[in-house]
């Protein structure tokens, strides 16, 4: 892949781009506009429900173990042996009622890992991501002052400090990759607009990190099952 912004050294971030990577991006946007929105109904949560079945879809998952994303995380993020530690998350960000304006305010990925602290977030998005619409904001070499002051919630490691100077707006075409520390401060860019957003990030961890090793391999993630989902819509 090509490097086309950023220094994950410097700044904590870098974007990267692959014709091919590109080109596996729209063939998941045409399904899930073919195959996904059409199962919308005017439930916004069985709506919210469809949309985390990408995460699960196979394509999207053959994406994030492509030898592209592979191949940046070992050079240049230097990650020796990459094992992903969570979930494919989907981030949809809209005005309407399925995404009822939600976003995070500014927060940190690695509280809610809890892994590697050499940990590298993979983001992308099936739809273009400019400078007008919903949106990611990142604040450029926050991750250098490690842990910011903040409070653990349902949702994430929030920060106390919500005005921030310094910051950058992503722009992304789809399937780009945007690779970030878990350190770096970001946000959801919400927006009034009729547009969409709906992004993907899938987390990676190096297995050779020694102080990993030392704390035993933690990981926030756990498996936990609903044995009472199974009577939903049978009552």
């Amino acid at each position: 892949m090509q490097i086309i912004a950023g220094n994950f050294e410097k700044q904590g971030f870098l974007i990267a781009s692959s014709a091919d990577v590109q080109a596996s991006m729209r063939s998941i946007r045409a399904k899930f506009e073919t195959r996904f929105l059409v199962r919308f109904r005017d439930d916004p949560l069985r709506n919210r429900n469809v949309i985390k079945l990408l995460a699960e879809d196979i394509a999207v998952k053959r994406f994030f173990c492509s030898a592209d994303i592979v191949g940046v995380l070992n050079d240049p993020l230097k990650i020796e042996d990459p094992v992903q530690t969570g979930p494919i998350v989907t981030h949809y960000t809209a005005s309407d009622a399925t995404g009822n304006s939600y976003g995070l305010p500014y927060h940190q990925d690695w509280p809610s890992m809890g892994t590697s602290t050499r940990g590298v977030i993979a983001w992308t998005s099936i739809t273009d991501i400019g400078q007008s619409g919903p949106g990611l904001r990142i604040i450029p070499g926050s991750h250098l002052h490690g842990l910011w002051p903040g409070m653990q919630t349902d949702t994430g490691y929030v920060l106390n400090q919500q005005e921030i100077d310094g910051f950058q707006d992503v722009e992304i075409e789809a399937g780009q990759i945007l690779f970030m520390s878990p350190f770096l401060v970001h946000k959801t860019r919400t927006s009034p607009s009729s547009d969409w957003k709906l992004s993907l990030s899938c987390r990676f961890d190096d297995f050779e990190c020694r102080d990993w090793d030392r704390r035993n391999f933690v990981s926030a993630y756990r498996t936990t099952v609903d044995r009472q989902v199974y009577l939903a819509g049978l009552r």
